[in-house]
C-alpha cells in the first residue's frame, strides 16, 4: 500500500473540519431559529445547541490535529526533492515530483544507479534492484547492467503511434488508494481529483509512447484504477475526454 504523504493527512483533516464547521453553522442558525420562533417546539432548540457545539467543538480538534500531523522527510534518489511523510515510508511510493517509483527496502530508500542504454546510448537512472529498464528515449527494454547483447535481427522499432490514457473509474473497494494514487500520478489535490471522477471517462496523460501507456496501464490497475490506453490518430488534435 501506498504510504501516506503528509499533505494527504493534512487535507482529511481540513476536510473533516470544514464538514463539521458547516454542519455546526446550520446547527446554529436551526438553535436560533426554534428559540425564536419555535413557539411549542422551542425545547429543540437545546438539540440543536449541542449539535451546534459538538461539530464546532469536533471541527477545531480536527484543525488542531492537522497542525500536529508529523512530517517525515524523504529525499528522492531520482530529483533530489523532499517528500513529506506521516512515517518513514516501508513501500515504494511515487514522487510528487518527478511521478517515478521511489525503492523502498527495509524502511530506507534504496540508491540509483546510472546505466547507459545499449541501443540508442543515453543516460538512464534505475533502481539497484530493477532488473528490467525500459528507456526513455527508444522505449527499448534491456537489462540495467547495461550489456550489449548480440541479436540475430534487427531490433523491434517501438510502434510510432503516440496514446493517451483514459480514465474510466476506479473500484469501490479501493477508491481511497486509487484516489491517493491518481494525486501522486497527476499531481492534483483530493477535490481535483473526485472532480476527475465525475467526469469518467476522461483523459487524463495523452501523447505518450506505447511501452510507457502499458506500464501505466500496469501500475494504475492494482490501485483499483480503471484506465485504457488509445491510439491517438492525430496527434495534433485536441484530445476529447472520451
Amino acid at each position: 500500500m501506498e504510504p501516506m504523504k503528509r499533505s494527504e493527512a493534512v487535507e482529511k483533516e481540513y476536510t473533516q473540519a470544514v464538514i463539521y464547521g458547516i454542519v455546526g453553522l446550520v446547527s446554529l442558525l436551526l438553535t436560533l431559529l426554534f428559540w425564536r420562533y419555535g413557539g411549542m417546539f422551542s425545547h429543540l432548540s437545546w438539540i440543536f445547541g449541542l449539535a451546534w457545539l459538538g461539530s464546532w467543538g469536533y471541527a477545531g480538534w480536527a484543525l488542531n490535529k492537522a497542525r500536529q500531523v508529523p512530517s517525515y522527510p524523504v529525499i528522492c534518489p531520482f530529483c533530489s526533492k523532499e517528500n513529506l511523510f506521516t512515517a518513514p515510508p516501508q513501500s515504494d511510493f511515487t514522487c510528487d515530483y518527478c511521478h517515478r517509483r521511489v525503492p523502498v527496502e527495509n524502511g530506507q530508500v534504496l540508491e540509483v544507479v546510472a546505466v547507459r542504454c545499449p541501443h540508442c546510448g543515453s543516460t538512464e537512472q534505475v533502481s539497484v534492484k530493477a532488473t528490467v529498464v525500459i528507456c526513455e528515449q527508444c522505449q527499448r527494454e534491456f537489462s540495467p547492467t547495461g550489456k550489449r547483447t548480440q541479436v540475430s535481427m534487427p531490433l523491434p522499432q517501438d510502434d510510432p503511434t503516440p496514446y493517451e490514457l483514459v480514465l474510466l473509474g476506479v473500484e469501490r473497494l479501493k477508491e481511497e488508494q486509487a484516489i491517493a494514487h491518481l494525486e501522486s500520478l497527476l499531481t492534483l489535490t483530493r477535490p481535483d481529483v473526485k472532480k476527475l471522477l465525475e467526469s469518467t471517462p476522461i483523459v487524463i496523460l495523452t501523447n505518450l509512447p506505447r511501452r510507457k501507456a502499458e506500464m501505466l496501464v500496469k501500475d494504475l490497475q492494482p490501485h483499483g484504477i480503471k484506465v485504457e490506453m488509445r491510439a491517438i490518430q492525430d496527434p495534433n488534435r485536441v484530445p476529447t475526454p472520451w
